[in-house]
């Protein structure tokens, strides 16, 4: 339980997990022992490429550490480092950014956990949640 904790605390730090949002288009796919799928995505109010800059500080800023990019295609990779139930783990965050006219963005956000990483749904709700509120600097 103490390394669950651990791994809770340290994901919470990653993005500010009081997400301003509801995130209505969250979704939960898989299982504890298979490994699940987080995703939630929004349209926010602000350009790709605001929303892109601002991700990525924010992401950065939390202490995810930034895999690759291609800002052409607005996308973004993070890896969270977590403690698991059988040791470290790297946790893969994964970020689409897409243009909706000129002042509109789609971010679309996915997080993925390996078989036995235990997490509660409040807790992968609000972190993909807040990754969506860092574009419109609500973070």
């Amino acid at each position: 339980m103490r390394k669950y904790l651990i791994a809770a605390t340290l994901g919470l730090l990653a993005f500010n997990a009081s997400a301003k949002s509801e995130c209505p288009n969250y979704k939960q796919v898989g299982s504890y022992f298979a490994g699940r799928t987080f995703t939630s995505w929004d349209v926010v109010p602000v350009s790709a490429e605001v929303a892109y800059k601002r991700i990525k500080i924010e992401g950065v800023k939390s202490g995810l550490t930034l895999r690759s990019e291609d800002k052409e295609s607005g996308l973004l990779m993070f890896e969270q480092n977590a403690q698991g139930s059988k040791g470290q783990v790297t946790l893969p965050w994964n970020v689409a950014i897409t243009p909706e006219g000129p002042n509109a963005s789609k971010v679309e956000v996915t997080k993925l956990t390996p078989g036995g990483y235990m997490t509660g749904e409040k807790f992968q709700r609000e972190s993909t949640c807040a990754v969506i509120n860092a574009a419109t600097g609500e973070s």
